[in-house]
């Protein structure tokens, strides 16, 4: 147990660098979408922090079960927005922003007594895979390899995190850490030094 707080509070520092790197080198007025990525990401981390520091299993728990959510679904199409707002096809940026619907209904689930719900998980899963699919369809068009790396973190991110599960359970959302930072990072690199 205490080898697995170690490593989630590793891991979220590495989050909480991400973000603060972001915020540091984005501009709100010109970056909003990638600056609020990381706002979410950085609240995100030092709640995971905490949680990881306190005895309580159940410390910061509805908190952190909507943070986990909003984090599942909110970086990478927000990414996407800055990305396509900066290429020849701004027209599309905001259609990424439908990928936050099915946040939406998870809220709702999670602000009530409900667990889980399949139907907006499998939402979330398709909202996630149509953004990927964009990422890696706008890192063709426009040859930046950055943006593969984006695409990359967001699949670890979700389904590596979940294989990883299976074969060390509790490991899941450590790696899921680092696919956010990497989500984020990349996304600042990207927009930063393009």
């Amino acid at each position: 147990k205490f080898k697995m707080q170690i490593v989630t509070i590793i891991v979220n520092l590495l989050l909480v660098a991400a973000c603060c790197y972001a915020m540091y080198s984005l501009k709100p007025g010109d970056n909003p979408y990638g600056f609020l990525a990381a706002a979410f990401g950085l609240v995100h981390g030092l709640l995971s922090i905490v949680r990881a520091f306190s005895e309580d299993p159940d410390e910061c728990g509805r908190a952190y079960l909507i943070s986990s959510s909003i984090m599942e679904v909110i970086p990478l199409p927000l990414a996407n927005i800055e990305f396509y707002l900066k290429s020849a096809q701004s027209a599309v940026a905001l259609v990424h922003g439908l990928a936050l619907i099915p946040l939406f209904y998870d809220m709702l689930g999670k602000m009530g007594d409900e667990e889980g719900d399949y139907a907006t998980e499998t939402l979330k899963d398709l909202a996630l895979l149509g953004n990927i699919a964009s990422t890696i369809y706008l890192a063709v068009k426009e040859e930046n390899a950055i943006y593969y790396g984006v695409a990359a973190a967001a699949f670890i991110a979700r389904y590596g995190a979940m294989l990883v599960d299976l074969f060390v359970e509790g490991m899941g959302p450590d790696v899921a850490t680092v696919g956010y930072a990497g989500i984020i990072g990349l996304m600042t690199y990207a927009l930063t030094q393009g």
